[in-house]
């Protein structure tokens, strides 16, 4: 066969390979909650990697919840031995005007470039460690009130439930995972705690999940999300140790907020979700078909905002896409302002 000396390769047959099948990882609460809220935030923050301005949910929630996992470790002595068995701070707590006049002090030297100041207590130690973790990430709170009133219920939260839970912490961050037949799907459970008698039976582990709002000023639409968000946890628990959690709790940190620590738990910080093997079965159904939505907004490339009364007009409130939306103020929108 003649060959042209200008096309050598014109009669050369490459095979095509077929595509590979990668299936995404998708989270219970940064993808499928997320999108279940609001798809347009969804598409434009988590798929677009648009960095929204303000990232206070980010910060408030978080900042919380790593506290807490350090206040968790520092009983049972996996920072330092030596704390083994005591409350951080033992339980005692500093006032606000303390804590304000530290953060104060702590911003002038910051400013100045001069040693930064010791920490009053343990509490604040760890949440300027986790702040400046944050902070590299860009995001930081938004006012100075939010930063002690994190502190507060650290503190409050730390004081009140720290003696009869921090013992039957058997581990924090909790990572699930399962193969589905499309994706992957994974959650991080905040708490697996141990029965109240102590016994390392599976069988017999709560899963806890802190929130930083309070019960009351939950939107409905949210609570069943936070209750979906547990079922499916609880299948993942179930898969990767062979039986459902004894509970799935919710604890609502904000519900102790208050001029001074409460003296027991407040009657609405701490919410049971039912997780019966049907209603189990229906969140990881709808699980699946939230993949599938967001599988086509994806190919489509079509992310829209979230229906009215589907997710809170606060969240609405802090919402960089808020100007050109017609969700907020109960689907009328946001009235432009000029200077």
């Amino acid at each position: 066969m003649a060959i042209n000396k200008r096309k050598p390769f014109q009669a050369v047959s490459i095979p095509s390979l077929n595509t590979p099948n990668i299936k995404r990882r998708y989270s219970v609460t940064q993808d499928i909650v997320s999108f279940r809220r609001c798809p347009r935030q969804y598409g434009t923050f988590n798929v677009h990697k648009y960095a929204p301005a303000y990232q206070t949910q980010a910060y408030f929630g978080t900042i919380l919840h790593q506290v807490l996992d350090r206040c968790h470790t520092h009983f049972h002595g996996k920072i330092e031995p030596s704390t083994k068995g005591s409350l951080p701070d033992n339980g005692n707590i500093i006032s606000d005007q303390e804590i304000e006049e530290y953060f104060d002090d702590l911003k002038q030297a910051e400013g100045a470039k001069t040693t930064t100041p010791t920490p009053p207590s343990e509490i604040i130690q760890y949440f300027i460690e986790v702040e400046n973790g944050l902070k590299s990430q860009g995001i930081r709170a938004i006012t100075q009130d939010m930063r002690v009133k994190a502190v507060r219920l650290l503190q409050y939260f730390n004081a009140l439930e720290g003696l009869t839970l921090y013992p039957r912490v058997k581990d924090t961050e909790h990572r699930l995972q399962a193969d589905r037949t499309n994706h992957i799907l994974h959650g991080v459970v905040d708490l697996l705690v141990d029965s109240e008698n102590l016994q390392a039976n599976p069988a017999d582990c709560e899963m806890w999940d802190y929130k930083g709002s309070s019960l009351l000023d939950v939107n409905p639409k949210d609570l069943v999300n936070y209750e979906f968000q547990m079922r499916v946890y609880a299948k993942l628990y179930e898969l990767k140790h062979g039986v459902l959690p004894k509970k799935a709790i919710l604890y609502f940190l904000n519900e102790l907020d208050g001029l001074t620590c409460p003296s027991q738990r407040p009657k609405n910080a701490l919410l049971e979700v039912s997780i019966t093997p049907h209603e189990i079965d229906d969140a990881v159904n709808e699980f699946a078909q939230t993949v599938l939505q967001i599988e086509q907004a994806r190919l489509n490339d079509q992310w829209n905002p979230a229906t009215s009364g589907n997710i809170s007009e606060k969240d609405c409130d802090i919402c960089d896409l808020r100007w050109d939306c017609k969700t907020p103020n109960n689907g009328k929108g946001v009235q432009l302002r000029y200077p």
